[in-house]
């Protein structure tokens, strides 16, 4: 399970001493995990500390001008790796924080959050600058961007991480503090928001928000994928934890799948390193061939095979992870994330917006075209949702009750008032609304020699309020 993964520009003075260095510092400030002697020569790039449960590696690959850093540790809830990878090279460090679980590990899924580490190099002012942004802990105003705002709204602008755009709410605040917003997306994301010198409406088609506010609008670096819009108005999205959480996860649920490069990931580095190890041993090539021709013919196509095989090995590994990852966080966003967040309608009984949702797609099913999409998706959703029927038992509750109506009796106005009707009296006839909202109102004379009265008012119910 992949907890943090990101890759950002970093300035031209974070060079390869400072990483080790700042890897080091890193982990003498971790209350847990830090080692009791950790010194460092100032020289080597290839060395490493060891104890009980934890190891801390540091390796090179030379001729690339990287330097990367693994960090392991065993806890009850399995194995953490947390690798640094500075590219010196290309001026951008990786950094990625993952959990091995087994069948003997402890039931746990860890909250999305950076990296003391990632908090260093903000700090120490070592980030770069992504494209027109800087990578930082801070959430800034769109009105700062005045001059890229088109290419950042647009899709233009060359970034490395996603921006998470914040519109105001109609009562002129945002839905969510944007400064914790910011320190939790920071090395993952940036935080704009939105501004008093810059018209949003301008741009609402293109941030997709039109005749929306209090919104979070994810802007994706990958040019194919679709922006992601999380309404966060309404009395559903008052909890700032949930609002808060709804909108990191979606972050890190993007940038934890993102696929590395090789050189990128430290399983990549090691390959990188056997090759050029490999290299380094054919470089006497004439001596060999000349010695034994045949041999060498033999070893140097076991050789390739063998390189051939672990990059294969490697980019699979990857892949799986990734996989592994997708699937554990739909397995997570279960308890996490609903499927349809709701909206500003409320339930008037426990359960009761679910269970006319499903009473819907049941409804739906029965006239679908059997063995499609819709069909499967459908069938699937009623059968892993527990569905009681309770729409369909009140109704019929409610054709009982007034079935041959006369007068409101005080055992039927006892039924109805248990069921949220709230009775009012009008002149010649009852006001019955529905849990008080007045959306959902009806009229019944308090006497009646109509015999479908009751079946009457019966339908009206089910039509307007079940």
């Amino acid at each position: 399970m992949i907890t943090y993964s990101t890759k950002f520009p970093i300035k031209e003075s974070f060079d390869k001493k400072t990483f080790v260095e700042m890897v080091i510092k890193w982990n003498q400030g971790s209350k847990y995990d830090k080692f009791d002697s950790l010194e460092w020569d100032g020289e080597s790039f290839s060395t490493s500390w060891e104890d009980d449960d934890k190891k801390l590696i540091i390796d090179e690959l030379s001729p690339k001008e990287v330097v990367a850093s693994r960090f392991q540790k065993e806890d009850e809830h399995g194995l953490w790796k947390t690798d640094f990878i500075l590219n010196c090279d290309k001026k951008y460090i990786t950094i990625r924080v993952e959990l091995e679980t087994t069948q003997f590990t402890t039931d746990f899924y860890p909250n999305y959050y950076p990296p003391f580490f990632v908090k260093q190099i903000i700090y120490w002012e070592y980030a770069g600058e992504d494209g027109c942004l800087p990578v930082d802990q801070d959430a800034h105003c769109l009105d700062s961007y005045k001059g890229d705002i088109d290419d950042i709204v647009f899709g233009r602008a060359s970034l490395a991480l996603p921006i998470v755009f914040v519109s105001k709410k109609p009562e002129g605040d945002f839905p969510v503090d944007l400064s914790a917003l910011a320190f939790k997306l920071q090395g993952v994301a940036h935080v704009i928001y939105e501004g008093n010198a810059v018209e949003l409406g301008t741009y609402a088609s293109q941030l997709d928000c039109e005749g929306k506010n209090g919104t979070a609008i994810i802007i994706y670096p990958n040019k194919n994928m679709k922006r992601k819009v999380i309404n966060l108005s309404g009395v559903n999205n008052e909890n700032p934890e949930q609002v808060m959480t709804r909108i990191t996860n979606a972050v890190y649920e993007f940038s934890n799948q993102v696929m590395r490069l090789d050189i990128d990931t430290w399983e990549g580095i090691q390959n990188e390193k056997l090759h050029f190890q490999n290299g380094m041993l054919l470089s006497d090539r004439k001596i060999l061939e000349e010695e034994n021709a045949e041999l060498y013919e033999v070893f140097e196509e076991q050789l390739s095979k063998t390189e051939e095989i672990n990059q294969g090995l490697n980019r699979e590994i990857q892949r799986l992870t990734i996989e592994n990852q997708a699937l554990r966080m739909r397995l997570a966003s279960r308890d996490q994330q609903p499927l349809i967040y709701m909206g500003e309608e409320a339930d008037f009984y426990e359960g009761e917006i679910r269970e006319i949702i499903l009473e819907i797609l049941e409804d739906y099913s029965r006239n679908v075209q059997k063995d499609t999409r819709r069909d499967h998706i459908v069938m699937d959703l009623l059968e892993n949702n527990n569905f009681e029927h309770i729409p369909a038992k009140r109704r019929e509750q409610i054709k009982v009750a007034l079935k041959g109506y006369k007068s409101l009796s005080g055992s039927l106005r006892g039924l109805l008032e248990s069921m949220g009707f709230v009775i009012t009296d009008d002149g010649k006839h009852y006001k019955w609304t529905y849990f008080g909202d007045h959306r959902y109102s009806a009229t019944m004379a308090k006497t009646s020699s109509d015999n479908r009265a009751g079946m009457n008012m019966a339908s009206l119910i089910d039509n307007l309020m079940l």
